[in-house]
This record gives C-alpha cells, structure tokens and sequence, in this order.
C-alpha cells in the first residue's frame, strides 16, 4: 500500500512542479557569434640531443587558431600532413638552447613548425601557432 501512495505522490508532485520549469527550457547554443575553437594536434615527440648525443624527449604539442568556422574543417583534414611535416622538421635539427639538456628554444621551434604549417594550409586559414607547455623526459637510466 505504501508503495502505491509514493507513485501516487510522486506523479502529483511532477504534476505541480511540470509548469515552473515549461518556461525555463534550454536555450540553443548560439554558434554564429562564436569565435572558431583551436585544433589541438597529437602531442610530437621531438629528440633533445646535444653534441651528436640523445639528451631526453620533448613531448610538444601544438594548437592551431583557425581564422574562422570554415577553416577548422581544413585544418582537422590536413592533420595528418601536419604531423608528419612537424615530426620531420623537429627531428631535422636540434631543438635544444645552448648547451643546456633541459631548455627548448621555443622561439626556434615555433618559427620552423610555422615554416612548416605554411607549406600546407593555405595562406590565411591559421591566425596563430600556439605551443602547449613543453614537457620533458629524460632517458631511462638518467
């Protein structure tokens, strides 16, 4: 019997309540005035090496800002190149500040992954390159 006044309850009490919410329904998202959203590619693991010798890894990873909704298509199909161009230019030349193990010249490499980025996509679909912060892992046995 209890159980049968607690359905009872529980559909008068939906019945109440319904009409409070009906006026509060979820609005749609607005997409057109939103701005494009980065694309963030796969973290690249890029060799640290110092004097002909493998230091440690950098793992990198890049976010392009599309210079609108269009171009993020693009850019999402073109992945693919983009890693690969990436990979080869990092692995290329060192990455590596001076004589120190554990400094990337960021500058450097952001100049060269752009360099790269360029000869892909076409000009004015990507507004900026921006690197994540880059993470650092010796080799085993250091």
């Amino acid at each position: 019997m209890k159980s049968r006044q607690f359905q009872l309850l529980a559909v008068v009490f939906a019945l109440m309540i319904g009409p409070i919410f009906a006026g509060h329904a979820a609005e749609p998202i607005d997409t057109k005035n939103r701005g494009p959203v980065d694309v963030e590619l796969p973290p690249i693991i890029a060799p640290m090496v110092i004097a002909q010798r493998l230091e440690s890894y950098a793992y990198i990873t890049v976010s392009l800002t599309p210079a609108n909704l269009n171009q993020t298509f693009l850019i999402r199909e073109k992945i693919p190149f983009l890693r690969d161009a990436f990979l080869r230019e990092l692995n290329k030349g060192t990455i590596v500040k001076g004589d120190d193990p554990k400094a990337i010249d960021v500058a450097a490499v952001k100049e060269r992954l752009e360099t790269r980025m360029k000869q892909i996509l076409p000009a004015g679909s990507v507004t900026a390159l921006k690197l994540a912060p880059i993470v650092v892992a010796p080799l085993q046995g250091q």
